[in-house]
């Protein structure tokens, strides 16, 4: 319910925003930019009430992304994250899980070349794991599998400086593996970013 909430917030925020809007800005431009955020698998989540608290034994996710310029208020956007939970040991063979992915989007820029710029996104994304076994079984070849995702979420995009932005999204990511890696075969479940970015 809350993340319901949330997802309502960042849209009425998004929609109020355009009347502080400035036209003939830099957010319809290219971007490279460091992102941060919660991605939180609801089949491992413990507290799905609070959408910024981890799941048990992972850490925020980190990753790098690339925007390119917008074209009819499109845009497409190229993400590299990575994701890991630790502390396996009580539930399973494993010692840790990590993820990596490669995300492909489209970003429907709502208004261009403006200051505040608000959004919907969606797309595919190609994920990797590797897990680490416990004890001696460290000695062998971490166990690795390939997924893939599927995701849609909205965001803001806000210029701070004349080559500068930070943005704030929610997403809802389907993630999905052929067998079990780590605790679960589905990492479904929501995912909130934070970006900073600079603006060719």
């Amino acid at each position: 319910m809350k993340q319901r909430v949330l997802f309502s917030i960042l849209f009425i925020f998004s929609f109020l925003s355009l009347a502080f809007a400035q036209e003939k800005e830099n957010l319809a431009k290219m971007g490279l930019g460091l992102e941060y955020g919660n991605w939180k698998p609801g089949t491992l989540d413990d507290n799905p009430g609070n959408p910024f608290k981890n799941v048990r034994g992972a850490a925020p996710y980190c990753g790098l992304t690339f925007v390119t310029p917008s074209f009819k208020n499109y845009s497409l956007r190229f993400s590299i994250l990575q994701w890991q939970q630790k502390h396996l040991e009580d539930r399973t063979s494993k010692e840790s899980v990590t993820l990596r992915h490669f995300s492909a989007e489209i970003k429907n820029l709502i208004i261009a070349e403006s200051k505040i710029v608000p959004y919907v996104s969606y797309g595919i994304s190609a994920i990797w794991s590797r897990e680490v076994p416990v004890g001696s079984e460290r000695e062998k070849i971490p166990l690795d599998r390939a997924g893939y995702g599927v995701n849609v979420g909205a965001g803001v995009d806000l210029q701070v400086l004349e080559h500068w932005a930070i943005a704030a999204e929610y997403q809802y990511m389907y993630a999905k593996f052929t067998k079990k890696v780590g605790l679960t075969d589905n990492y479904s479940g929501p995912k909130i970013s934070f970006k900073i970015m600079y603006l060719f």
